[in-house]
């Protein structure tokens, strides 16, 4: 067993999806009047939380005990709890499917309100178009998501939607994510902001090819230092590649 790997990947299902998905998503039925959804949602939370600090254990041993203490168990120590095992009659395709395709799309909203420079205290329209009835319905049963971590101003979720001339279009999985750019942003500043953007990153990328041109830096500094201006200069040209294709997405 390489321990390392098994960390890494506690450490990923631990923060990408129990502690940034499932906590954040919980809230909802939380804080709703459902009594019903709230003790399921309770029990969920506290049986992942058990199975969490029983596998983290052999990492954090003093910390997982004082935790687990104080979540409801049996036993007087974790040391002794029995190990985690997989159940078939907790595993639900149909809805990790439905939620990859909300996160996905949630993902995608979040990205695209960054490249116009849109925080997410403000409203906007948004627009799902999906493949199929199925997803349309699944999507609309889940909308509260959707609502809570996109903040549409309307959110229209179906099979045929008209695409406005001037939108920001992402294809997701369940179909495409449209942002009407109409009201949003003001072309003319955003197209101002963008191109001094990129005179920052032509800036950059000529200070790096510079460096890297120099026959005695090249010569005389560490591969390692080398190595950090390389990465340097292929991360600059992809925020250049990318400021510059946005600008002309604009312009067109």
């Amino acid at each position: 067993m390489n321990l390392a790997e098994v960390g890494r990947a506690l450490y990923n299902f631990i923060w990408d999806e129990f502690c940034d998905w499932y906590i954040e998503m919980s809230k909802i039925p939380m804080n709703s009047d459902d009594e019903t959804q709230k003790q399921t949602t309770r029990s969920v939370l506290s049986y992942v939380l058990d199975k969490i600090m029983k596998m983290l254990h052999p990492f954090m041993p003093f910390v997982t005990e004082t935790i687990w203490q104080s979540l409801p168990h049996e036993g007087e120590t974790i040391v002794n709890a029995s190990w985690p095992t997989v159940k078939q009659e907790f595993i639900f395709d149909e809805s990790k499917q439905t939620m990859q395709q909300l996160v996905e799309i949630i993902k995608s909203v979040r990205q695209s309100r960054v490249e116009v420079n849109t925080p997410l205290s403000k409203s906007i329209p948004i627009l799902i178009q999906t493949k199929d009835e199925n997803v349309k319905q699944t999507l609309k049963e889940n909308a509260s998501y959707l609502h809570k971590f996109c903040n549409p101003s309307e959110l229209i979720i179906d099979t045929e939607i008209d695409i406005p001339e001037k939108a920001m279009t992402s294809v997701v999985v369940a179909g495409k994510v449209v942002l009407p750019l109409e009201g949003l942003i003001d072309m003319e500043k955003e197209i101002a902001r963008l191109e001094k953007e990129l005179d920052k990153l032509q800036s950059e990328l000529d200070r790096v090819d510079k460096k890297l041109s120099n026959e005695n830096f090249v010569n005389k500094a560490p591969e390692k230092v080398i190595n950090e201006e390389k990465e340097k200069q292929q991360h600059y040209q992809e925020k250049y590649d990318g400021v510059k294709s946005r600008i002309e997405q604009l312009k067109a």
